[in-house]
């Protein structure tokens, strides 16, 4: 079952419950964070943007699960597996973030020689950073990314067995990304890179899982992209699996998986019932991160890979080829 949202609705009741279950293809859901009723150090909160160019992998992240904030900047290089990262850790602080990813907004966090900022304006998002540690003496990103109320997303309020736990998550492709990035004396031009934001809220249990996949790209020009996700809370009212080409959004339920559970690194193969999308992967590069701090212990391994295979569009098939893009597999406590 698929239960489309398509109107405007509070997230929450008065007893801090889902008021709907479901997705959209835009930010239907009000945010009305005031009535979350868990306990306090229980909420979760960020704003995650990843572009690909090339070889190269940008993710900036601002977020904080309450007790505990970390944003982050980290530059891959695929083909050499290296892996240059600067971050600030802050206990019990909790940035200022939107209550609406498609609104107007300025989220910033400072600490000492570390400035990161996001701002959503009408039609450009704008991402700035500014920092150095023990590692990297000048670490600047600035980038400008067209921002189109009118792309179709995907969007999802997920519940949980207790029912003032939920999971709001906003994810778009984005697209026409111009600026650059450098890490000390490596300067890289992000011009035309493709990417995506994840926007998450929720409160939802200590302990759990989740696997997610995302590709933004073009087939002969025309943006192509596609979200995909299980394990992660009652996905009984939506899935997180849609495709988008064109800027507009194609659902599909369930996804079959054929893969080596004791080797991420061998060919994966997903698709639905009805092979409406259908994905082969061959995976490139682990990026394996874990964390362990007092009571948060995070361990994840985000594979990126060529993605080839096709999707159906007005009953034609549309084949695309190699594309970078990832999927990966979270394991956590926090």
């Amino acid at each position: 079952m698929q239960n489309e949202i398509k109107s405007k609705t509070l997230l929450l009741n008065n007893r801090g419950h889902l008021n709907i279950k479901g997705y959209s293809t835009k930010m239907n859901f009000i945010y009305n964070k005031d009535k979350a009723k868990s306990f306090p150090l229980k909420l979760k909160e960020w704003n995650f943007y990843q572009f690909i160019k090339d070889k190269y992998v940008l993710q900036l992240t601002i977020g904080h699960v309450s007790y505990m904030c970390s944003v982050t900047a980290t530059l891959i290089n695929i083909e050499t597996s290296e892996k240059k990262e600067i971050n600030s850790m802050k206990p019990f602080f909790k940035p200022k973030l939107d209550l609406d990813p498609e609104s107007n907004s300025f989220n910033e966090y400072q600490a000492k020689d570390f400035y990161m900022s996001f701002e959503v304006k009408d039609n450009k998002r704008l991402l700035y950073f500014k920092g150095s540690n023990n590692r990297f003496n000048n670490v600047e990103i600035n980038l400008e990314i067209e921002n189109d109320i009118n792309n179709e997303k995907m969007v999802i309020a997920t519940p949980f067995k207790k029912k003032k736990q939920f999971y709001l998550n906003y994810k778009e492709n984005y697209y026409y990304v111009k600026g650059k990035v450098r890490f000390d004396n490596e300067i890289i031009d992000f011009d035309e890179s493709q990417g995506l934001v994840d926007w998450g809220r929720g409160v939802w249990p200590y302990k759990h899982e989740w696997f997610w996949g995302n590709l933004t790209s073009f087939i002969n020009g025309t943006p192509f992209g596609f979200n995909i996700g299980w394990g992660f809370g009652d996905l009984s009212n939506a899935t997180e699996n849609i495709y988008f080409y064109n800027k507009k959004a194609y659902k599909i339920e369930q996804l079959i998986v054929q893969r080596d559970v004791k080797n991420y690194m061998n060919p994966w193969i997903l698709y639905d019932d009805e092979k409406n999308l259908y994905l082969e992967f061959q995976p490139k590069f682990n990026n394996y991160t874990e964390n362990k701090y007092i009571i948060v212990n995070t361990h994840c391994n985000q594979i990126f890979g060529n993605f080839s295979g096709y999707i159906v569009v007005d009953n034609q098939k549309i084949e695309f080829k190699n594309i970078l893009a990832f999927i990966e597999h979270a394991v956590n406590k926090w």
